[in-house]
């Protein structure tokens, strides 16, 4: 059926609304549903740029390579240490901070602008700014070190540290991304502590609870969403943080500091296996659903 010029502008009369939105959802066609499709359907194909093939089916089998590939267990492995302790020492210095922040004091607004400075420059800047400080020749806090205990450690390198024997350059990349995020956690908790009714501060001072109650039972059961919300935004970021590690170690030394992320990134565009890096993109988008639920079954939804 032919569509008229005044039957084209009859129903533009009588939906505008979907007038209006239409170039929008055009748009988000083309730049997203359209390469997730594709994607997903190469993730099922043998395809790469190396060897001058056409694109192979082979259903499954990517995955299977992947969910039996010791190398990606180990990238998983790491990136799950990684994801533990960073998020464990941005939570306890970004809820450290919103408790010393909590109470009125001259200079507290300037102070909070000042700590949200990491969180206003961009992750590339802060790790080159990184990788000149923890230069083992010439970084700054290595010549601290040597001045005061006369010792250097490579930061950047593959040695055992002394936190779980993880290498220090994994550390590092730790201490970096927790420099930028802590700011994130703190104003959140900050904003989730704003909430608490303000009569129910001042009972709390005039009954001259100690801090630990006013803690367990005045604190937490406010800002307990607030918590859930921080862990699982910075669950779902840490497991594609790709910039830091790339600017400061690029994965190095050897595998020493290949996230998953850094790893999927080898994969698409070092070794050219487009098919085995979207398989692995999809399980990671797997993984980030499933605790995404997990976070909002247990730590939102639930109640008591």
């Amino acid at each position: 059926m032919k569509l008229s010029k005044d039957s084209f502008k009859n129903f533009i009369s009588q939906h505008p609304a979907w007038f209006m939105v239409l170039p929008a959802l055009l748009l988000l066609l083309a730049l997203n549903i359209f390469p997730l499709i594709w994607s997903l359907g190469l993730s099922f194909y043998k395809f790469t740029l190396i060897i001058k093939e056409p694109l192979r089916y082979v259903g499954g089998q990517n995955y299977i390579e992947l969910l039996t590939s010791p190398e990606a267990w180990d990238r998983f492995i790491k990136t799950g240490a990684y994801i533990f302790i960073s998020l464990l020492l941005q939570f306890a210095l970004g809820f450290t901070l919103a408790l010393l922040l909590a109470e009125e004091f001259k200079g507290r607004r300037l102070l909070t602008t000042i700590l949200m400075i990491p969180l206003m420059i961009a992750p590339v800047a802060s790790a080159l700014f990184f990788r000149y400080l923890l230069d083992y020749n010439f970084g700054p806090i290595n010549a601290i070190l040597d001045r005061l205990f006369g010792i250097r450690i490579y930061w950047l390198g593959a040695d055992p540290s002394p936190l779980f024997g993880l290498p220090y350059a994994l550390i590092s990349v730790i201490l970096v991304e927790s420099w930028i995020w802590t700011p994130f956690v703190m104003y959140i908790i900050l904003a989730g502590m704003g909430a608490i009714p303000t009569d129910l501060w001042e009972q709390a001072e005039v009954d001259g609870l100690s801090f630990w109650y006013k803690l367990r039972y005045l604190i937490l059961p406010y800002i307990k969403p607030m918590i859930a919300l921080i862990l699982m935004f910075r669950l779902m970021d840490s497991l594609k943080t790709f910039d830091t590690v790339y600017v400061l170690t690029a994965g190095g030394p050897g595998t020493t500091t290949e996230l998953i992320s850094v790893y999927i990134y080898k994969l698409a565009f070092i070794e050219w296996d487009f098919g085995s890096a979207t398989a692995l993109s999809y399980l990671v988008i797997v993984l980030v659903i499933f605790m995404t639920n997990v976070f909002m079954r247990y730590l939102i939804l639930k109640r008591g």
